[in-house]
Order: C-alpha cells, then structure tokens, then sequence
C-alpha cells in the first residue's frame, strides 16, 4: 500500500510543503499509473498538469517520440512546469520507460498557489521559465544537428535502422547501465529465412526490398525505448531495455507475426514473394558482455532455425 503523503513529501516539488496543503492536493488528484512506453507529454498536445514522478521512470525525447532520449527523469522530479506557467505546449515528449506511478496537480491548482505569493515573484517565475524555454530550444537544434551527422555513420542507409558501427558502441553502455541499475536487457537476434534462396529467385533488388520490409517491421513493432539495427546482411538485433524475458517473448512472437504478414513490391510496384524470420532470444546475466549476450541470442537463432524456422526460442 502506497503512502501517498510520504511519497509527495519525497519530490522536489512538494518537499517541506505543509501536510494540509499536501491533503488539499491529495482531495483533488489521484495518482496514474503508466504502462512501459506510454506517452505523458508531447508538443501536439496542450499540457492542463504538472506530473510528479512517484516511481519509475521517463524519458525527455527532442523531435520526435522515437529520438534519442535526452534526459532521463527519476522518482522525486516532475514535468510540465515550463508550459503551464509559461501557457505553452510542451516543448518535449515524455514517455514511460517502465511501468511508472506519476500524480497530476491541475493548473487551476498551480495557478491558484502561484497566484499566492505575489506578482513579483510570478513575474520572475515567467521570467525564468521563458529563459529556460529558450535554452531548450538552442539545445534542441544543436542536437538535431548532432542527430542529423551522427545519422550518417549510425544508421544502415537500406533499412533505416541502427547499424553495426552503432551497435558495437552502444551495447557496452547499455549493458554498463543494465548492471548500475540492477536491470536486465534482451537482446532478439533475427534472421530472413531462406534468404539467400530469395535474393537468388528474385534478384538483388527482390532481396534489398524484402529486407527494406524486415526493416519497416521493426520499426512499427518494436516499442519507443527498444533499439533495431540491422546486425549485417539478413540479420537483425534487437535490444529490449529493463524487460522480463515473458515481456520481451511478446514483443519478439508480435515482429515474427507482423514478418510473415508483411507485404513486399518491388521498386516498380509489383509484388513480390512474402518472407519468414527466424527469432532467437536472450536476457542478460549480471556478468554479461556484449560478446556473451549476442552469442547467447545467436545461439538460440540457431535452435529456432534447427527445430522448423519461423519461431522464436529462448
């Protein structure tokens, strides 16, 4: 059971706040629970609340809601403040990285305590919060720069997706995280079935845009934490952040499915033969390496691969 008062008395917000103004916050709002990927925040949408972060996590994304995370936001901070006191859109999207309790304090309420305790001091509160806005925006374009040249050595140019140079550096980092944060991580290696049988029969181009279509797959399926590259020629990696190895057999039965459903035209628009993918699945132990983990996934390929292709194996 979940002691409200304590818990809002944790956040930057709200601590050394008097317990009757925490019971009168507490008469108009109840906390909400968000599933992993959720999106709380986004710049086409009009913001009415300032969320506190009671447990969990989110993450602040600059663009577009599968950008890079720019910030990670921990229990005890909030989000929202810049667009209700300012009465703008959000600047940013904030999504769920994992199953996280958040409690919403309405403007009404906000303005109502801001209005309390002067003119002066909410005119300074403006004041900063336009400075802080405009920062955001510098920031912003600088990282879309950086995003843009960085796009040009990090991601495969058939599929769109992260690629092998991306991956060697990524992966250390996020298994450094893993092991920091006590987590886990799945990796999902992937592999077209029958592909060279496909290149052959249809062509080079037949082949490219089938794995243009692995590619697209991917894309639509995995969730806005998760990172797909294209590990090299017909095979894919998949890396699941902080997901149970039950969660992460969804995801991977989800990509197999919408695989083997997905339609494929050539270039001119003819159709093309469907494919099937083979899926091998790992989570990582508390001494992996990168080496360890994609040679656990790649050994259970080889099982789905072995046992009928077109399935997943753990």
């Amino acid at each position: 059971m979940h002691n409200i008062t304590e818990e809002l008395m944790q956040t930057e917000l709200l601590r050394d706040v008097a317990e009757p103004t925490l019971r009168q916050l507490m008469a108009k709002s109840t906390p909400m629970e968000l599933q992993p990927g959720a999106i709380l925040l986004t710049p086409e949408r009009d913001n009415e609340y300032v969320y506190l972060l009671l447990s969990g996590a989110l993450s602040v994304h600059f663009g577009t809601p599968d950008s890079p995370p720019i910030h990670k936001l921990m229990p005890g901070t909030s989000v929202g403040e810049m667009s209700i006191i300012d009465d703008t859109y959000p600047s940013a999207y904030v999504i769920a990285q994992e199953a996280s309790r958040v409690f919403p304090i309405h403007r009404d309420v906000i303005q109502l305590v801001v209005s309390e305790i002067g003119p002066i001091a909410r005119n300074l509160l403006r004041t900063l919060t336009r400075g802080m806005k405009a920062n955001t925006q510098l920031i912003t374009k600088d990282r879309l720069q950086i995003w843009e040249l960085t796009d040009q050595i990090n991601v495969d140019g058939l599929t769109g997706l992260y690629n092998r140079r991306w991956l060697d550096n990524a992966l250390p980092r996020l298994l450094a995280q893993v092991h920091k944060g006590e987590q886990t991580l799945c990796a999902l290696m992937i592999d077209v079935d029958r592909f060279k049988v496909y290149n052959d029969t249809q062509g080079h181009q037949g082949g490219d845009q089938a794995l243009v279509a692995v590619g697209k797959v991917l894309k639509n399926t995995v969730r806005p934490y998760d990172f797909a590259t294209r590990y090299g020629g017909e095979e894919f990696l998949v890396l699941l952040p902080n997901t149970p190895l039950a969660e992460a057999l969804v995801v991977a039965e989800r990509i197999r499915h919408a695989a083997e459903n997905k339609t494929i035209t050539n270039l001119d628009g003819t159709p093309l033969p469907g494919i099937t993918i083979s899926l091998g699945l790992a989570i990582s132990t508390p001494d992996a390496t990168a080496t360890t983990l994609i040679g656990a996934a790649d050994a259970q390929l080889y099982r789905a691969k072995k046992e009928g292709r077109n399935c997943v194996r753990s």
